[in-house]
């Protein structure tokens, strides 16, 4: 039985050397992180995980070893890339073969595509792919937003499994949970938004920030479904903090941010990979100070 996408899955950073190869005992550091903070769900090859930084093989490759460490209570959902319909299928394929619980389609990127032609790209990837799909819209990055009437058409094939919606927009979030949520997932992409989002219906997020602290949003999608709105209340505003320190402005400096957080409290994930600017002191010492304020919460 395909099993339901719900709660905090975790857009998961790729560990780098500082050669910029493949840390495949940084990904398990990873994974055991997650799994043992309870996540519902893993997310390898995400836009955190630099997943353009790498080619089709070392993405493939990067699936497989953390579906090794992962548990069976964790579902596994690696993302594919491809600007063309057979690079994203065959991609698609060699995932699916691994034995993962869903693959995540991300959307074709630099070139701004019609409606016609995001059908077309997702409609053959739901029919020639024999798993759970998730779609992920982040216009943003990709330069093409998936429209709602998109998604609600889309959501006529029963492998599509969810969305993770990184538009920022919750009136656009909202309008996908009223269309589509009775039988589509929709899961939130930005941290500032997944209370608010949990609130209107929708079934969890797939977090970036959460590599660092897992903790913070399961307990948060944890008190919301308790009816604990208070103290879920408390940890939403939190995140705003954890996030505010750890993005200062750029891609490169998040990914190093994340990083480097995990290396201070203990997990060692490596390093992103070139291009990336190093953090100055000063913002690494605010990173420090989180560190040691989640630490006395419990929340680390």
């Amino acid at each position: 039985m395909t099993k339901e996408v719900k709660g905090i899955f975790i857009a998961m950073i790729t560990p780098f050397t500082e050669k910029g190869e493949i840390y495949e005992e940084g990904i398990r550091n990873i994974v055991e992180w997650l799994v043992s903070n309870r996540v519902h769900g893993i997310f390898p090859n995400s836009s955190t995980g630099e997943a353009l930084k790498m080619t089709s093989d070392e993405r493939v490759r990067v699936a497989r070893v953390a579906l090794e460490h992962a548990s069976s209570n964790v579902m596994v959902t690696p993302g594919i890339s491809g600007n063309t319909v057979d690079h994203a299928v065959d991609e698609a394929r060699k995932i699916a073969d691994l034995g993962v619980d869903g693959i995540v389609v991300i959307p074709p990127y630099y070139y701004r595509l019609s409606f016609k032609a995001l059908k077309k790209f997702y409609r053959f990837i739901l029919e020639k792919i024999d798993k759970p799909v998730l779609l992920y819209n982040i216009p943003s990055s990709s330069c093409n937003m998936l429209e709602v009437e998109l998604v609600k058409q889309l959501a006529e094939y029963s492998n599509l499994a969810a969305i993770k919606d990184s538009s920022g927009n919750l009136s656009y979030t909202g309008n996908l949970i009223r269309e589509i949520g009775d039988r589509v997932s929709v899961m939130q992409g930005s941290e500032l938004l997944l209370l608010p989002t949990l609130a209107m219906g929708g079934k969890g997020g797939v977090l970036g920030i959460a590599n660092f602290v897992p903790k913070l949003f399961v307990n948060l999608y944890n008190s919301f479904r308790e009816k604990k709105l208070e103290k879920a209340t408390m940890l939403q505003k939190t995140a705003y903090d954890v996030l505010y320190r750890l993005v200062l402005g750029s891609t490169d400096s998040f990914f190093y941010n994340v990083k480097y957080a995990l290396r201070k409290i203990g997990i060692d994930v490596g390093y992103p990979r070139e291009p990336y600017a190093v953090t100055s002191p000063e913002d690494l010492a605010r990173i420090d100070e989180m560190i040691e304020y989640l630490r006395n919460e419990g929340l680390l």
